[in-house]
């Protein structure tokens, strides 16, 4: 292998995982689960630091700062900013439910405070047509 091979390796394993992810960003499995390509980019770095390491030059040093920038976004991306919200807190047996409106079943907006003191009211959510 060549003194640059460890280092073409590291950017190829890098830009491979970039466009692995594009590539498969339909699939659920692919975009919800994100630790497959930001381990390819921590193996990417860990290979060209240790080319870094062995030789000293300018395309390892640029394979080195290439991953670990990559490393870097891809994980706050997916462990920072791609988090999903705290949601509101969990009502408790005889708490009040929060006013909302809904379509009903004819796509008319029917509000829950319309029904308030008046009648008991059920919620039912369907998921629609298959």
């Amino acid at each position: 292998m060549s003194k640059y091979g460890p280092a073409l390796f590291s950017v190829a394993l890098s830009i491979g995982a970039i466009v692995g992810y594009f590539s498969f960003l339909r699939v659920p499995v692919i975009r919800n689960h994100p630790a497959l390509y930001v381990a390819a980019f921590a193996l990417a770095a860990a290979i060209a630091a240790v080319a870094t390491v062995r030789a000293p030059r300018w395309p390892n040093l640029i394979a080195l700062a290439l991953s670990v920038t990559l490393l870097g976004l891809g994980g706050y991306f997916n462990f920072v900013m791609a988090r999903i919200p705290l949601g509101p807190p969990i009502l408790r047996v005889g708490q009040p439910a929060p006013d909302f409106t809904l379509p009903d079943a004819k796509g008319t907006p029917v509000a829950l405070a319309s029904f308030r003191g008046r009648t008991p009211v059920v919620v039912v959510f369907y998921r629609g047509y298959w």
